[in-house]
């Protein structure tokens, strides 16, 4: 405490040394603590530009020192070359219908084709009669040695698999096996092939068999005058999976692209990497992609025929060449609220030879019933010389009437008036 009662904070505590100290710990947390390492990670387009962990840079570079001319496309189409040989590698961005027809006429006019299906559905492994089925272990051949030449284990290369044994998915046929197809990659039901099953990886038999534990997952078929090599799972070639000597995955890579280069009349030297499905290059826009969606897809198909279907019933239900608008409904008086109201308002200004002429000609109305009167001022006092002529008694109700019908009158005569209208009404409707 001080002399002056204020308790005083100790240096330690002050904030010009504690806020400091906080943020020089939470740096120190940042730059010491561990991070767990793992090779999945990053872009997983498996795109010849990426070289990160989920990337096929590294089959890239070795078609390119197998003696291949290798290629990107960054643009929808084609390659000019007829028989060169077009890698879709799990694309990102979905081929649309057309494109496909279009790549499929030319794998059968002489090209080739190197196809690493896409999860969910592709349209490309419907029309080939090929889908994703379930994973698998794979187990090199070891009959041809080709783990000889792997060097040691080294901590700069972690397996991904804990065992360090690959696991890809296998294909599955939706439709009989293609006539004359290779395997080059197949799977297991997570354990090793015993002897004598029948696990062919590369045979040349027209229609290799395949055991019950061993099924593929990468084959090469001839379809028309081309050849195509499928794969199901993109672990056949991803960067991460093919440095690993121990999975042996790098030898049936080869293989494929050997297959796809020596099958045929003459050699396929070309192999072009399809970058525009991969997300590269000028996309379209939303427009083209709702397009795109609502043509080329399933889901899309269908939502496009309730679209319609909905459109139609609108039209049904609803027909309106003009914009609607409520109906003015005007509610009018009842006989007897008119004629009150009306006198009313004659009375309020006084129009008693209004007044007197519309009661002469009601009482002409009912007497007169059943005949084509006249109408006019002249008919009326027609009328009332008649009732004079009929009726001498009423002869002074008769020139009251006239003179109200001339001018003005009172109130009070104004209502003799209408007593004499009534007298002469009665006159005539007694006889």
């Amino acid at each position: 405490m001080t002399a002056s009662g204020v308790p005083t904070v100790p240096w330690y505590a002050r904030g010009r040394v504690v806020l400091p100290s906080v943020a020089g710990l939470l740096l120190a947390l940042a730059l010491l603590s561990p991070e767990p390492s793992s090779g999945r990670r990053g872009d997983a387009r498996l795109s010849s530009y990426n070289a990160g962990s989920l990337g096929a840079r590294i089959a890239w570079q070795l078609a390119q020192r197998l003696g291949w001319r290798v290629s990107r496309q960054e643009s929808p189409g084609l390659p000019r070359d007829a028989r060169a040989v077009v890698a879709l590698l799990g694309p990102a961005v979905p081929p649309r219908t057309a494109e496909l027809h279009a790549l499929l006429q030319h794998v059968r006019g002489g090209g080739g084709l190197f196809a690493v299906l896409r999860e969910g559905g592709d349209p490309l492994g419907d029309s080939l009669g090929i889908a994703i089925g379930q994973g698998g272990l794979y187990v090199p051949n070891e009959d041809e040695n080709m783990l000889v030449a792997c060097p040691p284990d080294t901590s700069a290369f972690q397996s991904l698999w804990a065992d360090k044994r690959a696991r890809l998915f296998r294909l599955s046929p939706r439709r009989p096996w293609p006539a004359g197809m290779r395997v080059f990659t197949a799977v297991t039901d997570d354990r090793p092939p015993a002897r004598g099953d029948a696990v062919v990886i590369g045979g040349d038999s027209p229609a290799p068999r395949v055991h019950a534990a061993g099924s593929p997952a990468m084959i090469g078929f001839p379809l028309g005058a081309g050849h195509v090599v499928v794969a199901a799972d993109p672990d056949v070639m991803r960067n991460d999976a093919l440095r690993y000597c121990r999975h042996g995955l790098d030898v049936p890579l080869v293989r494929a692209l050997e297959y796809l280069r020596d099958s045929g009349p003459e050699p396929r030297t070309r192999i072009v990497f399809d970058e525009y499905h991969q997300g590269y290059g000028l996309q379209p826009g939303s427009v083209s992609a709702t397009t795109d969606f609502l043509a080329g897809t399933r889901p899309g198909r269908t939502i496009f025929q309730l679209l319609g279907a909905g459109l139609v019933l609108l039209l049904a239900v609803a027909p309106r060449l003009v914009p609607p608008h409520d109906p003015v409904t005007i509610e009018r008086r009842s006989p007897l609220e008119h004629v009150d109201a009306l006198a009313r308002a004659y009375a309020q200004v006084g129009a008693t030879r209004t007044a007197t002429l519309r009661l002469l000609r009601g009482v002409r109305r009912r007497v007169e019933r059943g005949v084509r009167a006249p109408a006019g001022s002249d008919a009326d006092l027609a009328f009332l010389a008649r009732a004079e002529d009929a009726e001498p008694a009423r002869q002074g109700d008769v020139a009251l009437i006239r003179r109200a019908l001339r001018e003005s009158v009172p109130r009070r005569t104004f209502a003799d008036v209408g007593a004499a209208l009534h007298r002469l009404e009665t006159s005539f409707t007694r006889h």
